[in-house]
């Protein structure tokens, strides 16, 4: 009621403003400074009824009358004219526009005379073709030239639908296109953050389905799109008809009124504390809006319009009386309503009031709505967002409590169920023991298993060719008793050979054996490793072994005879790989920490990289040993009777630059 008391004393304030009687309007002089001038102060108004007037009678006309400010003559169908004398000082600039602050206007017509009397014609506005405008200009801008200290009479015709609210001014065209400039990259700005509010809500909206961002998303969209046409932005980029452009301003302006209403009663959240209030206003403003565009549609916009602004006031004036009301007894959205919303209220109101002719139209009256709407839509957007900032947390919370609750109650009965389970947990435990045990007891078996059978089919393999050696030789040799005398010793020569090799697998099998008990079974006593070495490598064919043995101790603590094995297997695994052109080479030498080094070196494929961590592997056998004699325990020997030794061999060169190397070391 307050806020409709002071709408009442302002309208009754302003109103007799309107009408009194201001002294012959004086000349408007063009200063030699090039600022903007506005025309109000220095104009006559003239209502023309009949819209039938040509500039020689309305100049002659008796209507007249000062017009102390700026041309605010509310909504009408009346003509407007306005008479306007005009100087220019002999400084200042050449070329001047005259600017019409209000892009709506319907039609716009400058006559000023020439020498000769008679008068010229220059039109604008939105029922002219843009392209027949003398400027291209979201508003109505006209280009003038004056002759310096020669006054001239301009008479300026106006008639539109809309509200006819504009201020005037007389600009340089300098001036004037610096102007533009800085308002059309304010407008790129403020339009831009509403695409990007708009496109935010959209993805926000998408994601969750949340009322209250869907109704913000349509009152922001359609207040958007009133403020767009209102400034004739669309009209001038897309060449937009009067036609097109008037119905989709009034339809927008009726929209944003149902959806600022359903927007505003859930951000007062009266559907919970009002319903039925809630559901009158929706209902209402839902049908304002329904009739407003359908009169806006048949072509009376100013009905149309002026139904959804009659519909609004009120509803501002009610939804700020509430707010407050609700803010004093303690609830917490009317207070940010009243904050957000005021600012929006207050820019709609004076805008309203520029229209109805009660305030005039300046910078601040013509752009309060926008200025306020984009302060509004801001402060809104980050209402929403932490709104929803808000509602997650209090879910959050809630999981949080009902996950406590649950886990504080799962607690309880776990205690409980314990107290009783106790006995068969132990038991459930003694029988996890014991079936890992089984387990254990199983993969163990099932490894020896394997490892039997692998030993099995090797010892068959291996052992099948030096015996059919031996078996076709004695054959050979049952055949033809009576054969050369050099043909028998080389059957014997390949019997011995077959049966060196039969006992070279069974000594090797034997020593594998033997070191599953090593612990057990070894000797260590004083060794000359240098005798030791010598023996070993005149086992093999002279020019076979390049050895290469420097200052060695003169003995170690070892199993002379596990030595021995390792050496011959480090050997013969270099012979097995190595051409029979190249010799295989050996260095023994003492390091500098005293442990002993025995490095054998080979030509030879290279080992491929994914074997490399296997070489060592009981019963291993790479790719490239497949076609060739072995069982696979050489290696691995070796390694056994090192680390029993208290040393390592490793692979020191894998045969990537052409020769393979491994390297024993033994402590002294």
């Amino acid at each position: 009621m307050k806020i409709l008391f002071a709408l009442a004393l302002l309208f009754a304030t302003l109103q007799p403003l309107a009408g009194l009687a201001a002294p012959m309007s004086a000349p408007l002089t063009l200063p030699a400074s090039g600022q903007p001038v506005s025309a109000s102060g220095h104009m006559q108004m003239l209502r023309d009824t009949s819209g039938q007037l040509d500039p020689q009678a309305a100049l002659a006309a008796s209507g007249w009358q000062p017009l102390p400010g700026a041309v605010s003559a509310g909504y009408t169908q009346d003509a407007i004219w306005l008479s306007l004398e005009v100087t220019r000082a002999a400084q200042s600039a050449d070329e001047w526009v005259l600017r019409f602050s209000n892009a709506g206007l319907d039609d716009v017509r400058l006559y000023r005379q020439d020498r000769a009397g008679h008068w010229l014609l220059q039109q604008a506005g939105a029922n002219v073709i843009r392209n027949a405008w003398p400027i291209d200009a979201r508003q109505v801008v006209f280009p003038v030239q004056l002759q310096p200290d020669q006054p001239q009479r301009w008479l300026i015709r106006l008639t539109s639908k809309k509200a006819m609210s504009t201020e005037l001014t007389l600009l340089p065209s300098a001036s004037f296109d610096a102007s533009s400039r800085r308002e059309y990259l304010y407008y790129g700005l403020q339009f831009g953050s509403y695409l990007l509010l708009i496109l935010f809500h959209i993805f926000f909206w998408r994601m969750t389905r949340e009322a209250h961002s869907g109704w913000y998303l349509l009152y922001v969209t359609t207040s958007a799109i009133t403020e767009a046409l209102t400034i004739a932005i669309p009209q001038q980029i897309f060449t937009m008809p009067n036609q097109l452009s008037d119905p989709m301003l009034g339809i927008s302006m009726a929209m944003s009124l149902a959806a600022g209403a359903r927007f505003s009663t859930l951000q007062l959240e009266l559907p919970a504390v009002y319903p039925r209030f809630s559901r009158a206003v929706v209902g209402i403003t839902a049908a304002t809006t329904l009739c407003g565009a359908l009169l806006v549609l048949h072509g009376d916009y100013a009905a149309g319009v002026l139904m959804v602004q009659m519909t609004a006031l009120p509803l501002i004036a009610l939804l700020t009386c509430l707010a407050s009301w609700l803010a004093l007894r303690g609830h917490r959205p009317a207070r940010a309503f009243l904050f957000i919303f005021g600012i929006f209220y207050a820019g709609v109101i004076i805008s309203f009031l520029r229209n109805m002719a009660l305030v005039p139209p300046n910078f601040w009256s013509n752009h309060a709505a926008t200025l306020g709407a984009f302060v509004h839509m801001m402060l809104m957007s980050l209402r929403l967002n932490r709104r929803y900032a808000e509602l997650r947390r209090a879910k959050d919370r809630a999981q949080a409590e009902a996950v406590h609750a649950v886990r504080a109650l799962n607690e309880r009965l776990e205690e409980q169920v314990a107290q009783r389970t106790l006995a068969l947990q132990q038991e459930i435990g003694r029988r996890a023991v014991l079936e890992g045990e089984l387990r254990a007891a199983l993969e163990v078996e099932t490894r020896t298993r394997e490892e039997q059978q692998d030993f099995v089919a090797m010892v068959s393999h291996e052992f099948h060719t030096p015996l059919a050696i031996i078996n076709t030789t004695a054959q050979q040799i049952a055949r033809n008793t009576e054969a050369p005398r050099e043909k028998t010793l080389q059957r014997c020569q390949n019997l011995r050979a077959a049966s060196s090799r039969m006992a070279a697998l069974v000594d090797e099998y034997l020593s594998a054996d033997r070191m599953e008990t090593s612990a057990a079974t070894l000797c260590q006593q004083p060794c000359d490793l240098r005798a030791l070495l010598q023996a070993v490598l005149a086992e093999w064919p002279d020019g076979r072994i390049d050895a290469n043995v420097q200052a060695l101790p003169d003995s170690i603590m070892a199993d002379a005879s596990l030595l021995r094995v390792a050496l011959r297997n480090l050997l013969s695994n270099a012979d097995r790989y190595a051409p029979q052109a190249q010799a295989i080479r050996v260095q023994a030498v003492t390091l500098d920490d005293g442990r002993v080094q025995i490095i054998v070196s080979n030509a030879g494929e290279p080992v491929p990289a994914d074997e490399i961590p296997r070489l060592f592997q009981k019963y291993f056998r790479g790719r490239i040993a497949q076609h060739k004699p072995g069982a696979g325990l050489g290696l691995y020997l070796v390694q056994r009777i090192a680390k029993l030794h208290g040393g390592q061999v490793t692979l020191d060169s894998a045969g990537n630059n052409g020769t393979i190397s491994f390297a024993l070391r033994l402590p002294a």
